[in-house]
């Protein structure tokens, strides 16, 4: 029993308990709206009464007739049936209402002479079936509803599966890249070489530190992007102009990891063979409920490479992911210009 009873979902039954209580006090007060209490009890009693016949007319139709024929096409026998429940629970009304209910309550509204007549039942049975249009109404919207809500579910899952993804994607080539550098560096015996190794396995510490969290404080990010410039200055010494700028307070603002980094270590990248005169600014204004980041790179002469779309659809794809609806990224990329503007409201 116990088995059985976990396999109910107790918060659909109550909706379903909901909509007829609703069903049966909002016609109640309709029938009576502006008559003594008396026809209020009477309309209360044959609603209560009447109640099983409209329940079983409505599910039989909603989860009988509809699946089995009007789903696959079969409208004749689906219309045939509709005729025959219609004249049923017609009928079984009429004869509740006229032997049973108003004898009770109200002897007065007991119609005379063959109540059973067709037009009686006609109209009847042609009324009765607005609480079976609404039924299915109210039963085609809640499933309209849970289709977005599943579609929107499996696009968040296939998105936080992507993302997790760009994660393990972009800590290798970043590894790769400053190895590289690395290498470069010891080949041309500078004597810069120990220390930019000291600054690396401090950045590749906090990198493995913070990698996998789905968020960390701004101020880290903060932390991480200035030690890579540091290290970065210590190769590019060819006229770059370097300008990393951040103003305001970000102590509580949390963020996805390396959000901006990326952007950032992509820019180094299109200007490691365009260093002469070229100019990197990067602004960061975090505000209670605004955070603000901007780069902008510029060159007198062409890139000799663009900037990768990919690293900007991937830090679109985190926006998307952890602010759905609460940011804004415009960039704009020209022959020797790169400006990334990137808005996020809280």
């Amino acid at each position: 029993m116990k088995t059985y009873l976990k396999h109910i979902n107790r918060k659909r039954i109550l909706w379903h308990i909901l909509f007829w209580c609703i069903w049966v006090g909002g016609f109640t007060i309709i029938q009576s709206f502006g008559y003594s209490i008396g026809v209020f009890w009477a309309w209360l009693v044959y609603y209560l009464i009447t109640l099983p016949l409209f329940v079983a007319h409505a599910y039989v139709i909603a989860y009988w007739l509809v699946p089995k024929y009007f789903f696959k096409s079969r409208y004749l026998i689906f219309s045939y049936w509709i005729l025959i429940l219609l004249i049923l629970s017609s009928i079984g009304e009429l004869w509740l209402g006229n032997e049973l209910i108003w004898k009770m309550v109200k002897p007065e509204y007991i119609q005379q002479g063959n109540y059973f007549n067709w037009q009686n039942v006609l109209i009847n049975g042609l009324g009765n079936e607005y609480i079976v249009i609404v039924f299915l109404s109210v039963k085609v919207i809640r499933l309209w509803n849970s289709k977005i809500l599943e579609k929107t579910e499996l696009l968040n899952q296939k998105l936080a599966t992507e993302i997790e993804l760009i994660q393990y994607q972009s800590y290798p080539r970043f590894v790769i890249n400053v190895i590289d550098r690395l290498e470069q560096l010891a080949i041309s015996g500078s004597s810069q070489t120990s220390e930019m190794i000291i600054r690396l396995s401090n950045l590749m510490n906090s990198m493995v530190t913070f990698r996998k969290a789905d968020k960390i404080l701004l101020y880290k990010e903060i932390e991480i992007i200035r030690s890579y410039i540091d290290i970065q200055q210590l190769n590019f010494q060819k006229g770059l102009i370097l300008n990393f700028n951040v103003s305001g307070e970000p102590a509580d603002i949390s963020i996805p990891p390396f959000l901006f980094f990326r952007l950032i270590e992509e820019g180094f990248s299109l200007l490691e063979t365009n260093q002469s005169n070229s100019e990197y600014i990067i602004l960061m204004k975090p505000e209670p409920n605004y955070l603000l980041f901007s780069m902008t790179l510029w060159n007198p002469d062409v890139f000799e490479k663009t900037y990768s779309q990919a690293v900007l659809d991937n830090c679109i794809k985190y926006l998307s992911y952890f602010y759905p609806e609460n940011h804004k990224v415009n960039s704009n990329f020209e022959t020797n210009f790169v400006e990334i503007t990137i808005e996020i409201y809280h």
